[in-house]
This record gives structure tokens, C-alpha cells and sequence, in this order.
């Protein structure tokens, strides 16, 4: 119930407040004294008075009632409350029936459970309730806390039931005691509406490529489901940048529409970028994705504190799952802004086809993979691709414990490649065949386990088709580590596969003691009776024999976990490393991570990389946080890029306060230092959501 309904109960009250009516069904009133004089027509209670009707209650000790001029008065403080939360404490108010309107003195209200107003007088007049010279806060306030975050010290505030919106005129924005910001006039939402078009808190930055300024987002409620935030980002070095935000939300999905751009000048065209992103969950097993962003200018997204990414994807996905099936439509587009006289080929269709069977009687199992893809460029080069991928396999478990399975493949592509306007077709196979040895040795002891499983992988495969091969771009470059180290097939495309006979040996050890601790070790390597160059230099995959792989996971008590993935050479030294750490605490987490590339000209690295992130995240005390970022290269020892950030956060405010560093400059990412301040108010139009409960509000 609002004030509104508040004094609709006080007028209620002058219209029963007769001798005979004191206790009706829906009214009562209780006092140590009641009396009414006949001649003077005056109604009094006196003592511990206690009014209830409906879903209010009214406490006082002095209440008269002037029939005659139908005015009520109340003496002595006066304190009303109803079931939604809704309280008023006042030191005297008064009642009107003919005016209809109510007047009270030195009132405290607190507005649907959140927003506390004190002011010198309240006044009820229909759907509106006048404070003048209030002070009003969300925060908590109380002996143990009696200066707010922030409060709003207007002349006058009014409180509009029916619009449930609250205006405030000639208003000083205090935080922390500090007057900060005067405006003559300020309009937000009433407390507790989760959704309302207005302005939202701004942000400040400062930066050496953008200069100082302030950033102004404005929010559009466009219905129940959609939104629409408008931004104007002015600094000292920057006209305007304008930035927009929609968003929809569907039964079954979401769609988000983001854009910023510079406006032209006589100098320069229209600088941006428009993303589009969307999720669509059709049934139950039926999935619509899009994903795709627009640039005009390949610096724009690092300059201005976008994006730092170097390389987009963006696509239209269709996903369709079923018992044992899948199938996925894709358009891919890659955009990338590493060099602007890149060709980038569409990728129109991508049709994925994916199905597995296993026959219970003879306890085969066969899966299948069709795909057709379709790749095309500005110059009118590019091909199609139709492949068929088709593996039966049997496993086998003997008495002794050893596993084995038996695989045999075929990767069927045909290509039909248009370059220049001259058409070529072409056909690929490739055949495999593998045996699989896995001898699994368990040891458990107590609240300790252990797990040995030393693995081979005998494998031979081959490339049936003419020595005619199309253009090399659909085989991305392979990772040497603990998932590719027991792929049969290590190389992802399908315009080249390996060749001949290879064995992949290795051992995975396994151990766990309850709840305390648990670290698994995996050591590999590939031998090969020929030479092998289908792989990247750096990859550690040519050759006879592939480099040494070493790598594990260690995990205490599920706070602390470890992952090192290591490559040595063939003589045990150090060729590649990339270690993690990560630990998470009631208080704070830290997540550290250790790259080293020793150079190797040969394989076409002259100097050595060794590159440590670090990103710690605190909880200072009880309303402080804290957290640092920093990428660090170790040879030249110097930062790459730093920063640091603290957060201030209660019931009521919310201020994030960043510093960062850009030591190094690319093309895309100019050196750059740079101060964000963002502050969002409680219930006083941000986007500000606080689940805490105050302890310290009016009783």
C-alpha cells in the first residue's frame, strides 16, 4: 500500500469515527480513553491509541476529531505502517476531509521497504505526496551507521503514486558527506520498479589516446521484453562517440544489437562497428545461433576499448541433436584485422552430418561424418568440398585385463576447385587402419587409488589419390599436447592427412587420495618409420620421432589446481612449456600462468619467449575489493600490460575505480594508459542490483 492509500485510510477514518462505529467488522480502534462530547461535537482518544483497518495500522498517544469542521488531528507523534512496507513517522499531522489533503511534521517515510525520506513537512494531495526539505537514501542508516553512503538533499520531492515515479527539484547529490553534483531537476523511478526509461549513473575516463571525459548512457524500456541503452561518449581528444545497445528477449531465445561509431568528419568517414548476436532454442533439441560483427576500421575496437582480439568469427549456426545424430548448418565468415589486405573466404555452406550405430550382436560400432563446405573470395577463386568419414570399430577385453580395439577408417574429399575461372576436379582418399593396446593397473589402498595405463597405438594410413592437391587452408596447425598426443589422425583439415606407419606410445598415471588431493601424469611420444614433414616446424610432430610430451594435472582439496603441458626434445631439454596455476579461497583468487618457447632457428624461432599473466582478485574487508592484472615478458623484463582496480560495494553504491597500462604498440593496440570510474546508485537509476537486506531501516 503507498501513500496514496495511505491517506484514502485517513479520510476513511473521519467518515467512521463515530461512538457507534469504533468497532466495525473492517475498522477497530483501541486507547486507554475515548471520549466524545456531545457539545462540543469532538471525539477524543487518548493513551496508547491504536488504529487497524484493512491492511493498515496507526500508532499515536493524542487523537481529537472535530466533527465540525471535519478536520482529525493528531498531537503527539504519530507513526502509520501497512502490510507492503510502507511507513511514515511523524511529530504531528493533521487531516482535512473537506480540502482532502493531509498534512504532517518532521515525517521519516521509508518507500517500499528501500528509499528513506526525513523532511521538515509531508503533504498527501490526491496521487501525490509533497516533502519539502527532505533528504532521501536507499542506504542504511541507524546508530551504527548514521552517515549514508549518499543521500539527496532537495528542496522539495514528490512522490507520484500513480506514475510511481519520484521527482526531486533543487537537489545536491552527496556522497560520503561531500556535495558532488547539483541539478534543479531530477526524475527516477519509484523503488522496487525493477524497469524504467531514464538516465543511468555515468562513467568517467581518462586516457592517453582518448583524453578525459565522461560517458552518458540514457535507457528506453521498449515493453516487457526489450530495452534499448543509448550512449554518448565525450573526451578532450575525441569529438563524440555515439554507442547503442538492444535487447529483446524471446520465449525460446535473445537477441542483442551493439554499435559504436565515430561520427564522419570532412577528413574521415564513419569509423565502428556493429555486432549482432543472438540464441534460439526452437525445442528441445533444435538450436539457432548467430554471432557476427562489422568493422569499418581495423584499429577502431583496440584504439577505443572494444575488443582486443586480433581475429573475429562470425557465423549463423543451425544445430539440430537427436539419439545418436546431429546435424549442424553453418555460414562462417573469419574477419581479420591483422593485416587489411587479407582476404578472408566465406564459408558458404558449412553442413555437418555426424551419426553413430552400434550393432549389439557382433558389438561393432560405426561412425559417421559428412560434411559439405563451401569456401569463396572477392577474386572469384575458391572451392567446394564434399567428404564422407567413415570409421567401424570393435573392442576387446581379454582376461588378463588388456584392452584392445580395432579401428579402421576412410576420409573420402572431393573437391571441385575454381581458381581464375578454371574449374578442377578432385578426388581424395585416405585410408586407415589401427590397433589400440591399453592395459589398465589399478592399486587401491585405504583412501588411496592409483591408476597405470600404459598405451599403444599402431597405425598406418595412406593417400590413395593423384598427387594433384588443391590449396592448403583448411588444415589448421596442431597443438602437441596430452588431447592430440592419441588422435589418430593429428591433422584437423581434410585437403592432407599424414602417411604411413606411426605408433603412438605413452603412459597415463592416475592418483587420488579422497577428497584431500588428486594429480594425473600423461607421457608421450610418436615414432614413425619415415621422415615425417607434414607438420609445422615449431610443432615438435616431424621427423622419425616426435618430441617428448609431458604433461599433468594437480588438484588439493579443490582450491588448488596445477596444469603443466611440457614438449622436450628428443635429447631431454626444454623445448616448449605452458603452466598454469589456480587458486580459489573464501577471500580471494589468483590465477598465474608461465609461458617458455626456447628459440630454435631451425625451426624457424630465433628468440626465446618467456611470457608470465598474473590475476589476482581480493575481498579487502567487508565492502572492499580489490584485483590486479599483469602479462609480463620474463627475456626483456618488462610489462606487456598491467592493471590494477579497486571496488567499493554496500547496499546502496557501487563504485568500480581502474587503472590500466599498454606498454607495447601494434597496429592494433597503440601504447595507451588509462583511468575508468564507474558509480552506480542504489534504486536511483542504474543498473544496480543488490540482494543484501537492510538491517539498519526505520522500525
Amino acid at each position: 500500500m503507498g501513500f496514496k492509500n495511505i491517506k484514502n485510510f485517513l479520510i476513511i477514518i473521519i467518515i467512521f469515527l463515530t461512538p457507534r462505529e469504533l468497532q466495525s467488522s473492517d475498522f477497530s480502534i483501541e486507547a486507554e480513553k475515548l471520549v466524545f462530547n456531545k457539545a462540543s461535537n469532538i471525539f477524543s482518544a487518548t493513551g496508547n491509541v491504536k488504529i487497524y483497518f484493512a491492511d493498515v495500522t496507526i500508532k499515536t498517544e493524542t487523537l481529537t476529531f472535530d466533527k465540525n469542521s471535519e478536520k482529525i488531528e493528531f498531537t503527539s507523534k504519530i507513526f502509520i505502517k501497512t502490510s507492503e512496507g510502507a511507513k511514515i513517522l511523524a511529530s504531528s499531522a493533521a487531516i482535512d476531509r473537506k480540502t482532502r489533503s493531509t498534512l504532517a511534521k518532521n515525517v521519516k517515510a521509508l518507500i517500499e521497504k528501500k528509499f528513506q525520506v526525513a523532511s521538515e513537512e509531508m503533504k498527501i494531495e490526491e496521487e501525490n505526496t509533497i516533502f519539502k526539505k527532505a533528504v532521501g537514501t536507499p542506504c542504511d542508516v541507524c546508530v551504527l551507521n548514521p552517515q549514508p553512503s549518499w543521500i539527496l538533499k532537495s528542496e522539495r520531492l514528490v512522490h507520484n503514486n500513480k506514475t510511481k515515479k519520484l521527482h526531486f527539484y533543487n537537489t545536491w547529490l552527496e556522497i560520503f558527506g561531500v556535495p558532488v553534483i547539483y541539478t534543479p531537476y531530477l526524475q527516477t523511478p519509484e523503488p522496487g520498479v525493477t524497469r524504467a526509461s531514464g538516465l543511468l549513473a555515468p562513467s568517467f575516463l581518462s586516457s592517453d589516446l582518448l583524453g578525459t571525459g565522461v560517458k552518458q548512457p540514457i535507457f528506453f524500456t521498449l515493453g516487457d521484453s526489450s530495452d534499448f541503452t543509448f550512449s554518448l561518449v565525450k573526451t578532450s581528444k575525441i569529438n563524440l562517440i555515439i554507442e547503442s545497445q538492444f535487447r529483446k528477449v524471446f520465449k525460446l531465445g535473445d537477441l542483442t544489437l551493439e554499435s559504436a561509431f565515430l561520427p564522419s568528419s570532412e577528413s574521415d568517414s564513419v569509423k565502428g562497428f556493429f555486432k549482432i548476436k543472438g540464441n534460439s532454442k526452437l525445442d528441445q533439441s533444435t538450436f539457432l545461433n548467430i554471432d557476427t560483427t562489422l568493422i569499418s576500421d581495423t584499429s577502431f575496437l583496440g584504439k577505443y576499448g572494444y575488443d582486443d582480439r586480433d581475429r573475429f568469427l562470425n557465423l549463423i549456426r543451425f544445430e539440430k541433436f537427436a539419439n545418436n545424430k546431429s546435424l549442424q548448418a553453418s555460414i562462417l565468415y573469419h574477419t581479420s584485422l591483422r593485416d587489411s589486405n587479407t582476404v578472408e573466404p566465406l564459408v558458404l555452406p558449412d553442413l555437418r552430418y555426424r551419426t553413430y550405430k552400434k550393432f549389439q550382436k557382433s558389438r561393432l560400432l560405426l561412425r559417421e561424418r559428412y560434411s559439405l563446405v563451401g569456401i569463396s573470395r572477392k577474386e572469384d577463386s575458391g572451392y567446394g568440398r564434399l567428404s564422407a568419414d567413415l570409421e567401424l570399430s570393435k573392442s576387446w577385453q581379454q582376461e588378463t585385463g588388456l584392452l584392445v580395439r580395432g579401428i579402421g577408417n576412410i576420409l573420402t574429399t572431393a573437391y571441385i576447385e575454381n581458381k581464375l575461372n578454371e574449374k578442377r576436379y578432385l578426388l581424395k582418399v585416405y585410408p586407415m587402419g589401427a590397433l589400440e593396446f591399453k592395459y589398465p593397473l589399478f592399486k587401491n589402498r585405504d583412501k588411496k587409488s592409483e591408476v597405470l595405463i600404459p598405451i599403444v597405438q599402431l597405425i598406418y594410413s595412406t593417400d590413395t589419390s593423384s598427387s594433384i592437391k588443391p590449396l592448403d587452408e583448411d588444415s589448421s596447425t596442431t597443438e602437441f599436447d596430452s588431447t592430440t598426443l592419441f588422435k589418430l589422425r593429428k591433422i584437423p583439415g581434410l585437403d592432407r592427412q599424414e602417411k604411413g606407419l606411426r605408433l603412438n606410445a605413452g603412459l597415463q598415471y592416475f592418483n587420488e587420495y579422497r577428497n584431500n588431493y588428486k594429480y594425473n601424469i600423461s607421457l608421450g611420444q610418436v615414432y614413425r618409420n619415415k621422415n615425417s614433414k607434414d607438420f609445422l616446424l615449431s610443432s615438435g610432430l616431424n621427423g622419425y620421432e616426435s618430441d617428448i610430451l609431458l604433461s599433468g594435472t594437480i588438484s588439493f582439496r579443490q582450491d588448488l589446481d596445477i596444469a603443466s603441458n611440457q614438449v622436450y626434445t628428443k635429447n631431454f631439454s626444454l623445448k616448449r612449456s605452458d603452466t598454469s596455476l589456480k587458486l580459489t579461497k573464501p577471500r580471494y583468487q589468483i590465477n598465474t600462468g608461465l609461458i617458455n618457447l626456447v628459440s630454435d632457428p631451425s625451426e624457424g624461432t630465433s628468440a626465446d619467449l618467456k611470457e608470465l599473466t598474473l590475476n589476482l582478485k581480493s575481498s579487502l574487508t567487508k565492502n572492499w575489493s580489490g584485483k590486479i592484472g599483469l602479462r609480463r615478458n620474463m627475456v626483456d623484463n618488462e610489462n606487456i600490460n598491467a592493471s590494477m582496480g579497486f571496488n567499493f560495494r554496500n547496499e546502496c553504491i557501487d563504485i568500480d575505480l581502474s587503472v590500466s597500462r599498454r606498454n607495447t604498440a601494434t597496429n592494433l593496440l597503440p601504447k595507451d594508459s588509462r583511468i575508468d570510474l564507474v558509480v552506480n546508485f542504489g534504486n536511483i537509476g542504474a543498473r544496480y542490483n543488490n540482494a543484501k537486506k537492510s538491517k539498519c531501516v526505520m522500525k
